[in-house]
């Protein structure tokens, strides 16, 4: 009997917290998202200007995690021919503002609409001639309300770190970059749709999953 309860698995306890919560709601915020995407016009002028040529530089800036998750939407660029550059907002800013110039598109990706340096960028390219395609979670953000341009992710409030929101503006991103590379939207929209029940099959299963991260990394201190 000894042996036996020697070798049974302790208790797993999992913190079931805001932030767990906001994993879980993460189908509901991409369908969500999903439901809301369309091209208003003053996006499809957008994209008009681009591939007529006059928007002759797009530029691609965020902060942070947001910054980072322009890379998908960069390299689809590139593959469509264009020659984007994606820079953090603080680096535009205060090193490359010589980017925002007449005739470029600036695409400002915010989850609060509401970045510091996304309000300086807004005041800096005022009466410059330059284009802003805003991407944010806010819609009654400052970006939201001044940009060219909106696309809205519907993910909801977030409780701590950005997780729903993120994977939210991927979906809208990349059904951007079908838009501003004059690609196939109702294939993308049709592979976004797809990916919603894996997101939802994958989550619910997000015990086993726990177990099984647990099992490997017991013991583990660094």
């Amino acid at each position: 009997k000894r042996a036996r309860l020697a070798t049974m698995k302790p208790a797993l306890l999992v913190v079931e917290g805001p932030y767990l919560r906001d994993i879980l709601d993460q189908p509901r915020a991409l369908d969500a998202t999903f439901q809301g995407l369309d091209e208003p016009e003053a996006l499809a002028a957008i994209a008009r200007r681009l591939h007529g040529g006059e928007l002759k530089r797009v530029v691609l800036t965020g902060m942070g995690s947001s910054h980072h998750g322009l890379v998908p939407l960069h390299l689809r660029l590139v593959e469509a021919g264009l020659a984007p550059v994606t820079v953090e907002s603080s680096e535009l800013l205060h090193y490359q503002q010589a980017l925002l110039a007449e005739g470029t598109l600036l695409v400002l990706l915010s989850q609060s609409g509401r970045s510091a340096e996304i309000l300086r960028l807004l005041e800096t390219v005022r009466g410059r001639g330059v284009v802003t395609l805003a991407l944010t979670n806010t819609a009654d953000s400052p970006l939201a309300r001044e940009a060219t341009a909106t696309v809205l992710t519907h993910a909801g409030e977030e409780a701590t770190v950005s997780c729903k929101t993120y994977l939210a503006a991927q979906m809208a991103l990349a059904w951007l970059g079908e838009v501003l590379a004059s690609g196939d939207v109702a294939a993308a929209r049709g592979a976004l749709q797809a990916a919603i029940p894996g997101v939802a099959e994958y989550l619910a299963s997000w015990r086993a999953h726990v177990e099984w991260l647990a099992e490997r990394l017991q013991g583990v201190r660094a």
